[in-house]
């Protein structure tokens, strides 16, 4: 770890106090010669000047936009988030209500399950969940089927599936910032933005909208084309638009328009004032529904721009010209050094789980076994076909020591492809620590045994032939981070008696599909990379239907299939689609996700190793400061301030 050479102290801002004047009139018998026993009339009495209270928030990058369907970027999004307020925060995986009476659900009866007769010509999501017109042959989930296994061709013959359909209530008594009423009509004028072909953002859920439709002035009605069961139901409330004030431009218009762009008007906390070069500054929103609350803390709030130069990025923070980094303007810090300045006082932390986790691939059905594996022939040695081999080289590796050397001891060891923090991480999988001991016996009952130079060979291991040395490849990016990981996880491989062979590949390489691919062609020992998180359990990463491989008939993606790893179980395949067609409230929705991870965890395809960290950096002093790993670190602006604010 580096150490910090110089700091430089934190400048405190010094309130300024304003001196109240009042004129008076002078004293005496007033003299009139038209009436007797009049009052003065007295100038008005002077408003107090607020004294500012700014909160300086500094970016790695500018905003590319501030219209909501112009594709904002990072930076654009968490400006966003100080203009509008929700209208549903993704928090710790799950959505909460901020405008709305409540969320809906499945169990309080603003979320429904209805079945529909479906006909040919009409939109529906085929088995595979793509969007597309049913017509003869095309394959459907009938009402009451949640997975493949129960998919059925479309003969002509009557035909039932499932719709959902989803009611959102406005809290009443919202506004606009210039005052004008925040209505239902507000949010179906988003939504027509949205699916407009000059709106930048997905049309993922677009695509699977039926209808959305404003039934009240506070309510909104989502129904979804048959057969899309979203898990996501909750959050499809489209954040409201001001109608009144973008309805005199088009959709086309609005992409460049400086009140949709630049200036958007909103009903959260803060108001734009001003977009000049390298910074945006808003201020409190008199019109805000908890304004009565004493809320936001801060005015005005000042959005800069400063790129990503960790070192010079951190003086900025040290001597008060920002009072908070976003976690692109702290990218590349090191932790160490973060922690140090914690400790010492100079900073405020936060750390989550990030967008990205590492792992460590077993080449299970490799390759050359695509046309029938043979011990005799060319093809590689079956190492990992038996799961108590995986399990073992999995309990060769102190991934403790992993993620204290990559993390400082700020992630979790993972037991599946989903953090344990997650709520729907299945706290009872089978997990495999650290136990050379437990590996070495595991290896021995296989048939691995060791010889007097310390490597193991098979005596007996199924469909390996007998003397061969467990020598293996493993496969890893060609960066400093992922070279140590390998180092530290090979180290104790060879510790139990097998020889790695460590290779870094770059990036473009190790991704490459194909073939002639060494990972995503299914041509290696061992593989280890960061794949993207995700909010929801990512288990299709995992299904048989996913393997990459030449013939269609076995492996429907081709070479584009990312399941490098080969493995599959049909049991899996089931709970994990079953889960995914599933929606949270529903019957067996959580059951399915704790099974997928059951299985998975039981006959390890990878071993979990951690998630990456994201950090936000502030002044010591802050408060409210809450960095969440699905909603950012904006997600309750008004609640930021620092010093005597916080009393």
């Amino acid at each position: 770890m580096r150490i910090l050479t110089r700091y430089i102290s934190k400048f405190i801002f010094t309130l300024i106090m304003f001196t109240l004047m009042a004129a008076c009139n002078a004293t005496g018998p007033t003299q009139s010669t038209k009436a007797t026993g009049s009052t003065p009339t007295l100038g008005p009495t002077p408003t107090p000047t607020p004294i500012p209270n700014p909160l300086v928030v500094c970016l790695g990058e500018e905003p590319n936009t501030l219209y909501p369907y112009g594709k904002p970027n990072k930076a654009a999004r968490q400006v966003l988030q100080a203009i509008y307020d929700g209208p549903i925060d993704h928090r710790s995986y799950t959505f909460q209500s901020v405008i709305l009476e409540e969320l809906p659900t499945l169990g309080n009866g603003n979320a429904l399950l209805q079945t529909v007769e479906v006909v040919p010509g009409q939109t529906v999501l085929d088995h595979t969940g793509k969007v597309t017109e049913l017509d003869f042959g095309t394959f459907v989930r009938p009402s009451g089927c949640s997975s493949l296994d129960c998919a059925v061709a479309y003969d002509g013959s009557q035909l039932i599936m499932d719709q959902m359909v989803v009611l959102f209530n406005l809290h009443p008594g919202l506004e606009w910032a210039d005052g004008t009423p925040l209505t239902a009509a507000d949010s179906v004028f988003a939504y027509n933005l949205h699916a407009s072909p000059y709106s930048l953002n997905s049309k993922f859920k677009v695509e699977r909208t039926l209808s959305y439709e404003a039934v009240t002035s506070s309510q909104t009605l989502w129904t979804g084309i048959p057969g899309f069961i979203d898990q996501d139901y909750q959050d499809n409330f489209w954040l409201p638009a001001p109608q009144h004030l973008w309805g005199e431009l088009s959709p086309e218009e609005l992409l460049t328009a400086e009140i949709s762009s630049k200036t958007p008007p909103g009903y959260g906390p803060f108001e734009v004032v001003s977009w000049e070069e390298g910074q945006i500054t808003l201020r409190k929103n008199a019109n805000y529904f908890r304004s009565n609350e004493g809320l936001p803390l801060v005015d005005p709030l000042i959005f800069k721009f400063i790129g990503q130069d960790e070192a010079a990025n951190l003086d900025l923070l040290l001597s008060g010209e920002c009072d908070i980094l976003d976690d692109s303007a702290s990218q590349g810090m090191d932790l160490g050094d973060i922690l140090n300045l914690q400790n010492e006082g100079h900073v405020f932390v936060s750390w989550v789980n990030g967008n990205a986790w590492e792992l460590i691939n077993f080449g299970i059905q490799h390759q050359s076994y695509d046309d029938g594996y043979s011990m005799w022939a060319a093809d590689r040695a079956n190492f990992f076909g038996d799961e108590r081999t995986r399990r073992a080289v999995a309990m060769c590796i102190d991934r403790q020591t992993i993620v204290e050397e990559i993390t400082n001891g700020l992630s979790d060891v993972m037991s599946t492809f989903i953090p344990p923090d997650h709520p729907l991480s299945n706290p009872d999988v089978s997990n495999y620590p650290f136990a050379p001991d437990a590996a070495s016996s595991l290896l021995e009952e296989v048939g691995w045994l060791m010889r007097g130079d310390g490597i193991r060979e098979a005596r007996g291991v199924s469909d390996v032939l007998k003397g061969t040395l467990f020598s293996i490849n493993y496969y890893h990016l060609d960066h400093p981070g992922s070279e140590t990981i390998a180092q530290l996880a090979a180290q104790g491989l060879m510790e139990c008696g097998i020889k790695v062979n460590l290779v870094s590949l770059p990036v473009e390489e190790l991704y490459a599909t194909g073939p002639e691919a060494i990972v995503f062609g299914r041509q290696f020992d061992l593989a280890q990379f960061p794949w993207q998180a995700s909010d929801e359990p990512p288990c299709y990463l995992y299904l048989s239907e996913a393997i990459p491989g030449e013939n269609l008939d076995t492996f429907p993606f081709s070479w584009g299939g990312w399941n490098l790893t080969g493995w599959g179980n049909k049991k899996y395949d089931s709970a994990c689609m079953s889960a995914r067609g599933s929606a949270p409230g529903a019957e067996g929705y959580l059951q399915s996700h704790y099974l997928a991870q059951e299985i998975f965890a039981q006959e390890l395809p990878i071993i979990p190793l951690f998630t990456y960290q994201d950090v936000i950096l502030s002044r010591p002093d802050i408060c409210g400061l809450e960095f969440d790993t699905t909603a950012g670190f904006l997600w309750n602006v008004e609640y930021l301030g620092y010093g005597n604010l916080c009393e």
